[in-house]
């Protein structure tokens, strides 16, 4: 067997980043209609980074078994080397099913790790080729020529400069592109408007499981791949911002809530607070001719969730908006001092009934009543439960999938988030709006 190169697509999903499509590098051209998904096989084995098989327990399962073994091809035709689709190329495209083999990430809300998707593809069909009478047979494709993600196009990585309190906080940010609008951006009936000299910036703040952790030898990718904090750069909520707006994520060494005593305790402290206003000061100064310090939006999930009330509070003049998702704030630190520093930035908070890990009678709810009663702007999205509204997902039974209930960043993600508590939609200058398209509106 004659061993070759493939690459792998890596897709940014609801549930994570998960290898969504193989391109095989073959020695000679081949033809669309003479490529099927069956001439193909693709094992797979999940390695952590010291190169052990990663063990899992499956549900109903008392033992752990290696993640390993054949993935479902769904497609399969010629493409050139990004992947995308000719009618006849030396180079074909495997698409996959998303699964747990093909999945990027493993772990849970409390820590994640990459791992490794070792990948072999075997052929086990002949292949007619454009020029030649012999066929391609018996290929092997074991070797990663390269692996590309088109969500992370513009995306950079970066650390502070200076440490606060020994603090350096890593950073993953998204850079617009200032050039002309693209007329997709408009949509096909709208005028293109001009890009702003100078753009808002959304500052997203991870989960608990995003943090550094143990996984040191990582850098801040996994703050922005782990949940599709990519969502933000492209261009449904990019069009809110005129076509351009910066994106910053903090990568925290521990986990927001550590207030240097319980890393996930209920002060509702952190000793990350300093070093995270300066890490935004300094960024903003770096890209000063293009970023709009009258829009800095800050925002993020669970722990982040936390944290973005957190920045509010303790800089009450420096936000244009902030918007909380299943945040662990909880009532006993929801004092009128705290009431009255956080009223003074538009907050718009997002939960789900039942979350399982941030009970939202005890955080979430009382706070928006209490910022409300004290005339602030404030608007919370509630729902029922968390279930796909894509139409992408399905349970066995054909109804949307159903997730735990504090997933609900899922929602956010996906721009989703449109009503008040009251079921009403929240309107901006008399017209609906999503809550990135309402933080558009806000200015400082």
């Amino acid at each position: 067997m004659t061993s070759l190169t493939y690459a792998t697509v890596t897709t940014l999903g609801d549930f994570g980043p998960w290898i969504s499509k193989i391109i095989l590098d073959l020695p000679h051209d081949v033809r669309a209609g003479d490529i099927a998904p069956d001439a193909f096989s693709a094992f797979c084995a999940r390695r952590r980074r010291d190169g052990t098989i990663v063990m899992l327990k499956e549900k109903g399962s008392r033992v752990s078994l290696p993640s390993q073994g054949y993935i479902g091809i769904i497609d399969a035709y010629p493409c050139d080397e990004q992947g995308h689709r000719l009618a006849a190329s030396s180079h074909v495209a495997l698409e996959t099913s998303e699964e747990r083999l093909t999945k990027r990430i493993e772990g849970g809300v409390l820590g994640s790790q990459y791992v490794d998707c070792d990948i072999t593809v075997t052929q086990v069909r002949e292949i007619s080729v454009v020029d030649g009478p012999v066929p391609l047979s018996g290929l092997v494709f074991d070797e990663l020529r390269a692996s590309l993600c088109p969500a992370l196009e513009r995306w950079n990585v970066g650390e502070m400069a200076e440490p606060i309190d020994g603090v350096s906080l890593k950073y993953g940010y998204f850079e617009p592109d200032f050039s002309p609008t693209d007329p997709a951006l408009a949509g096909p009936f709208a005028k293109p408007a001009p890009k702003p000299q100078k753009a808002a910036l959304l500052v997203y703040l991870h989960g608990a499981g995003e943090g550094v952790g143990e996984a040191t030898w990582e850098g801040p990718e996994r703050a922005y791949t782990g949940n599709r904090v990519t969502s933000l750069s492209q261009n449904p909520i990019q069009r809110y911002f005129d076509g351009a707006a910066w994106v910053l994520v903090p990568q925290c060494p521990t986990f927001w809530m550590d207030d240097g005593v319980e890393q996930l305790g209920h002060s509702n402290r952190s000793i990350y607070t300093a070093a995270l206003k300066a890490l935004i000061d300094e960024f903003v100064a770096e890209h000063t001719d293009q970023i709009d310090a009258s829009r800095i939006v800050i925002a993020g999930l669970s722990n982040g969730g936390f944290m973005t009330v957190r920045m509010c509070l303790d800089y009450p003049d420096f936000f244009a908006a902030g918007i909380p998702c299943c945040a662990p704030f909880f009532t006993e630190n929801q004092t009128p001092e705290v009431i009255k520093a956080l009223g003074q930035t538009p907050l718009w908070f997002i939960h789900s009934k039942g979350d399982e890990l941030v009970d939202p009678l005890d955080t979430a709810l009382p706070l928006y009543h209490k910022l409300a009663e004290a005339g602030a702007e404030v608007h919370m999205t509630y729902f029922d439960h968390v279930e796909d509204l894509t139409g992408r997902y399905r349970e066995a039974d054909g109804t949307p999938k159903k997730t735990f209930n504090h997933g609900v960043w899922i929602h956010q993600f996906n721009d989703f988030c449109r009503t008040d508590l009251d079921g009403r939609n929240v309107l901006v200058d008399g017209e609906p709006v999503s809550c990135w398209e309402w933080a558009a509106a806000q200015r400082r």
